[in-house]
């Protein structure tokens, strides 16, 4: 090849690489440390074919690379750090807003018979509004659909849709869930006699075409046909039904002080516009969701992950904070503390919470808009620590095998105040 011609090829290689839309920070659990603009293509080969968007093997996939710096590019800015002369290294009480427990802790009337049932603990979160919900809808999308699809051959399956009632939408979610606990190659499998797939429950309970044809009718969004959503939010087929388990979730339990706020991906490796890829998650492929949930894993709110959209800002001018907000807006001002991973935490968060008589403790991003400079940039040794204060925020870093940066405005102060506090004693 000629020199002209290399130099054509390198100029088409270094126009067509844009490198904003790839980042190799793809999860939250993991705190990064920050890389220059300039350092981005370097990443890119080290990271190997699974994160590369190019070539056969994914050309038809629909997915985003989770990635929280093009979600906080408004968040994050490593060069505009917080003054270090509003940093102190003394420290103050954080207030005590009392938080009161009385009302915490489960206020389902469970009997004892839901000992040997769990079911009827199901049917009070699974309320039957809920499933009269789901039937309705069906039942009116069954009939769309075969009125859509006409005209039909003589006696053909889908040219009238058998209405369902609540104990055949119980029993079609019943093998949902059965059949998630074990692999099938094709549905049709689950109703096979052949002892590969045999199993002795599911053929008995239903046939494989009527499964098949609830499968196909099944929709939350036809419920009520003269309130159909029309608008353009993508999980609006499921917003009903999604919010009346949360709205059940929250009166069946008054949570305690301590709360957390994380992701967790639900696998789904369809053709979805706001399908996410997580390589350090299980599934790696699937839904997003950010959740509030107790020490102990009950859920108490949560927010799907839509792509990349207009969203109104609450109480922030960071998405990342209204979207706290959002999930924590019926649990603020009554003295929670709220735990939480680099994602989401940052100086302005831990202020407006504070504001709001809500404590926060989490890890910390080293790029984030108002760090102070003295302690994100403090070269440290193993076992070594630096700690600041401004007005009621604590910020310190210590370094094991490698640096972990913490924000924290807990009413207890956490080890760096009292390491050091001992010290001075």
């Amino acid at each position: 090849m000629s020199r002209n011609n290399i130099e054509k090829v390198r100029k088409y290689l270094d126009e067509s690489f844009d490198s904003t839309e790839y980042s190799d920070q793809d999860d939250s659990d993991v705190d990064p440390d920050f890389s220059l603009q300039s350092s981005r293509q370097d990443s890119l080969s080290r990271a190997g074919p699974s994160h590369t968007n190019t070539g056969s093997d994914t050309s038809n996939e629909s997915f985003e690379v989770s990635s929280s710096d093009s979600d906080n590019n408004d968040y994050n800015n490593a060069n505009n750090n917080g003054n270090d002369d509003q940093w102190y290294e003394n420290w103050e009480d954080i207030p005590d807003f009392q938080f009161d427990s009385s009302m915490s802790g489960i206020k389902l009337n469970i009997p004892d018979s839901a000992r040997d049932n769990p079911l009827e603990i199901f049917d009070m979160l699974w309320t039957r509004e809920i499933t009269d919900m789901v039937v309705s809808s069906t039942n009116n999308y069954g009939v769309k659909l075969t009125s859509q699809s006409r005209p039909h051959k003589k006696n053909c399956r889908i040219a009238e849709f058998k209405k369902v009632d609540g104990e055949e939408i119980n029993t079609f979610l019943a093998i949902c869930l059965l059949s998630g606990s074990m692999k099938f190659s094709v549905i049709r499998d689950m109703f096979s006699y052949n002892p590969l797939y045999y199993h002795p429950i599911i053929p008995r309970t239903m046939s494989g075409r009527r499964f098949e044809q609830i499968l196909r009718c099944f929709s939350v969004e036809y419920y009520d046909t003269e309130k159909v959503n029309s608008t353009n939010d993508p999980i609006k087929k499921i917003e009903p039904i999604l919010k009346k388990l949360i709205n059940n979730f929250q009166l069946a339990y008054i949570p305690y002080e301590c709360l957390s706020l994380d992701e967790s991906l639900l696998l789904h490796r369809g053709r979805l516009l706001f399908r996410q890829y997580m390589r350090l998650k299980k599934a790696r492929y699937g839904i997003k969701f950010f959740e509030l949930c107790t020490p102990d894993g009950f859920v108490l709110n949560m927010e799907m992950y839509k792509g990349k959209r207009e969203e109104i800002q609450v109480g922030s001018t960071s998405k990342i904070n209204s979207l706290v907000f959002r999930i924590l807006e019926a649990f603020l001002d009554k003295g929670h503390t709220v735990f939480m991973d680099n994602y989401y935490n940052s100086i302005s968060l831990s202020r407006e919470l504070l504001n709001r008589k809500t404590h926060t403790t989490g890890t910390l991003r080293s790029n984030r808009k108002g760090n102070p400079k003295c302690v994100t940039t403090k070269k440290l040794k193993s076992g070594e620590y630096i700690w600041r204060r401004q007005e009621n925020i604590y910020v310190s870093k210590w370094k094991d095998k490698r640096d972990i940066v913490i924000s924290d405005n807990y009413k207890v102060p956490s080890t760096a105040f009292i390491i050091q506090k001992s010290i001075r004693k």
